[in-house]
């Protein structure tokens, strides 16, 4: 503790940021440059080695005092590169520099880990910046965990350890991104006989795994950690072995909704290859010719992207063989069309199609139901980090990495979200390109970056596209107020729950003195089965949504209009006198003839009984449960339970009020009352429905000449375009016109009936 406090003190005792990163990429970039000099001129590239060792020297000091075994380390590597760089040696040069920048990583992230559990942010900030990220391009996730949990930490609203934990996951999960990396281009490598690249491949394959051989001993224990060291240590030749190890290993766990956006990732980036394949191949004369490389590299970019979010997940998926030959697959189509694989041969548009449409299905198969539930704020999840991302990568000065997250951001915006927020509101998609891109007040993310502006300026923009971002969800009703989720819900529970209550205390009311009391038992027992009849029904919809989660909002438009089409139909019949009546008729003569029957019905009476109550109940719950289903697929499930348990809860209350003073209370009135409340959320449900089918294009959108406040749409399912109103307004005057049409029928028919009477 006294060591640590003492640390911490030597650490951020400077009122200035040390700047450690630049002297380490001027190591990096001097032993690069003398990679390339080696075999030209051992020379020059000994006089590279001595500038790396010079640039070094300057920041060797902080490495010597927080980790002076990985300082050592980075110190022989330099002298075996001078070595190698004098002696002409070009694999031995590389594997020097290899060791070189992972020692001088290691060292980095002890002395990160040291200074966030001594709660020194500003040395805590000067550590991060010297980390490595993933290989940068237009479809990398750059994670921002760490940078914001130091945020947090200097606010004091996180711990030092919460915030160690947060840090650790981050840069642990680049260094894996980065080993996974090093396997793959050494396997390359040593299949095309590059014996240099092979060299730095397997030494950085090493040392990465050095950065993160704590997690794995402590989840695969100490003597498989110092085992698997030992493999590294001998690669290439021991690759097959030290791949089998790595299987299931993954140094920072992913979350559901993290491993949910991976799998996304994997699915919509190889989707998109063979319909930028098919823009730059052409077939003439029966041979597939390259006509537009540019096509084709965004092809080669999207399966890149691709691989690096499968690559995250093969670890966790649950059929290990199916995860390596995944991999393999990607692999495979990644070589073919490399442009030493199309040196050989260009596959055709139509067969790489059908390729991917292969792969497709078996990734489909091999994730987990979970991974695959489509998610309608998706992308704008993914948006949010990369715009997360960009603000990190300025603020460290890595302005490359930088622009890769705002292109990467504006991709994915491009490709979906923004066509059709366009469609809804044309004046949010200018403002959204502007903050992108070049807008003015304030500035666009791309002139910042082009101008290298400040830390300021930046999380202005990013403030300001935090905001837009709400808005465009709410719009397109990706964002969704959890409170009128579960008020609708709670409303449907309810009033389905009471005409149940209000069922079973009609048919029990005349079951209340002498025997006829011991026959409500079954009519309980059924009533009680139909419960526990539609607990299964909820979980039987879930799983099956579930299986077809992926189609996501066609699917949420097709349930809600079968579930709108349901309640229409309830509502029409309940606004009719009839509906009470009759149903009501139908229910007692069936519990008559089961009470007052021969003896073959007293035989036969519990079984009537409890069935009679159970089909009187299930048919309520049954409703309820396919009523929820459009809100669960709108909102996610929490909303809708929390909804459902205070409206069951106001059922049993009523419930028992109703058994107490049965034959006091106005029964047709209630139900009269929750019907015009459940008429409110028949409205909500069609202008939301409305809303999705204009979303996924099955129906047209006109907008009306004014704009209507987002809350509006949160709560009331009311958007800003004729057809949603129209069908809302209609919906209603449906249900409304069939009561008053239904009441001026009897009256006529009453009317008929005196005139008939005073005629006799």
């Amino acid at each position: 503790m006294k060591r640590a406090l003492l640390l911490a003190l030597a650490l951020g005792g400077a009122a200035h940021a040390a700047d450690l990163a630049t002297p380490a990429e001027a190591m990096r970039a001097r032993l690069a440059d003398a990679a390339l000099e080696v075999s030209f001129d051992p020379a020059g590239a000994a006089t590279l080695v001595h500038e790396a060792r010079g640039a070094w020297g300057t920041v060797r000091p902080h490495w010597q005092q927080v980790a002076p075994q990985t300082a050592a380390q980075v110190d022989r590597a330099l002298d075996r590169a001078a070595q190698a760089a004098a002696r002409g040696d070009e694999p031995g040069l590389a594997r020097a520099r290899a060791g070189a920048w992972t020692a001088l990583l290691a060292g980095a992230q002890t002395g990160l880990e040291t200074a966030v559990q001594a709660g020194q942010v500003q040395g805590a900030r000067d550590w991060l910046a010297a980390r490595e990220y993933r290989v940068a391009s237009s479809l990398t996730r750059l994670n921002a965990d760490a940078t914001a949990a130091l945020d947090s930490l200097e606010r004091g609203t996180l711990s030092a350890a919460a915030a160690l934990s947060a840090v650790r996951a981050d840069t642990l999960d680049g260094y894996q991104a980065r080993l996974n990396d090093a396997l793959r281009d050494l396997q390359t490598s040593r299949a095309q006989d590059f014996r240099t690249l092979a060299a730095e491949q397997a030494t950085l394959a090493a040392g990465y795994f050095a950065l993160l051989s704590s997690a794995y001993a402590e989840q695969r224990g100490a003597e498989a950690a110092t085992t698997l060291a030992a493999q590294f240590a001998a690669l290439p030749g021991s690759l097959p072995q030290v791949q089998a190890a790595l299987e299931g290993f993954r140094a920072a766990p992913l979350s559901e909704r993290e491993a949910g956006a991976r799998a996304a990732q994997v699915l919509r980036f190889l989707g998109l290859v063979p319909v930028e394949y098919a823009r730059g191949v052409q077939v003439s004369g029966g041979a597939a010719l390259v006509t537009q490389q540019v096509e084709v590299h965004e092809a080669r970019t999207f399966l890149s992207g691709a691989q690096a979010a499968l690559s995250d997940l093969v670890p966790l998926l649950p059929d290990a063989q199916a995860a390596r030959t995944l991999s393999r697959d990607l692999a495979a189509l990644g070589a073919a069309l490399s442009p030493d694989g199309l040196k050989d041969t260009v596959p055709a548009p139509a067969a790489l199609k059908v390729r991917v449409d292969t792969l497709l299905a078996d990734l489909r198969a091999a994730f987990p139901a979970a991974w695959q539930q489509a998610r309608p704020d998706a992308d704008l999840d993914v948006v949010r980090t990369q715009l997360d991302a960009v603000v990190t990568a300025a603020q460290a000065g890595d302005w490359t990495a930088a622009e890769t997250a705002r292109l990467d951001a504006y991709a994915l915006l491009e490709s979906g979200t923004e066509a059709r927020i366009a469609v809804f509101n044309p004046d949010l998609k200018a403002r959204l390109e502007g903050l992108i891109w070049n807008g003015t007040q304030p500035r666009g993310l791309a002139s910042l970056i082009h101008a290298r502006a400040g830390h300021e300026a930046f999380s202005a923009t990013r403030a300001a596209l935090q905001g837009t971002l709400r808005e465009v969800g709410q719009i397109l009703g990706t964002d969704v107020a959890p409170t009128a989720v579960a008020t609708n819900a709670g409303i449907i529970v309810f009033r389905e729950g009471l005409e149940a209550v209000l069922i079973l205390a009609a048919l029990m009311g005349s079951l209340r003195k002498g025997e006829l009391v011991r026959l409500r038992r079954p009519m309980w027992l059924g009533a009680a089965a139909a419960g526990v009849a539609t607990v299964a029904t909820w979980l039987v919809m879930q799983g099956a949504l579930g299986l077809l989660g992926r189609y996501g909002e066609k699917l949420e438009a097709v349930v809600s209009l079968i579930a709108i089409g349901v309640l229409l139909l309830i509502m029409n019949w309940f606004f009719h006198q009839v509906y009470w009546t009759d149903r009501m008729a139908a229910f007692q003569k069936t519990k008559h003839q089961l009470t007052h029957g021969g003896q073959a019905a007293l035989r036969a009476q519990w079984i009537g009984l409890a069935v009679l109550g159970f089909t009187s109940i299930y048919r309520e719950g049954f409703e309820t449960v396919l009523f929820l289903q459009s809100l669960v697929l709108q909102a996610g499930a929490g909303a809708v339970l929390l909804g459902t348990a205070a409206g069951l809860s106001a059922v049993l209350g009523v419930g028992a009020l109703v058994f107490a003073w049965q034959a006091k209370l106005p029964m047709k009135k209630l139900l009269v009352w929750t019907g015009v409340l459940i008429a409110a959320v028949l409205g909500v449900m069609v202008g939301n429905t409305v809303h999705t089918l204009q979303l996924v294009g099955w129906l047209p959108v006109h907008p009306l000449p004014l704009e209507l406040p987002a809350g509006l749409g949160l709560w009331l399912g009311l958007h800003a375009t004729w057809e949603g109103v129209l069908l809302q307004l209609g919906a209603l005057a449906a249900v409304i016109g069939s009561y008053f049409a239904a009441e001026g029928l009897k009256e006529r028919e009453l009317a008929q009936r005196r005139a008939q009477s005073a005629q006799a």
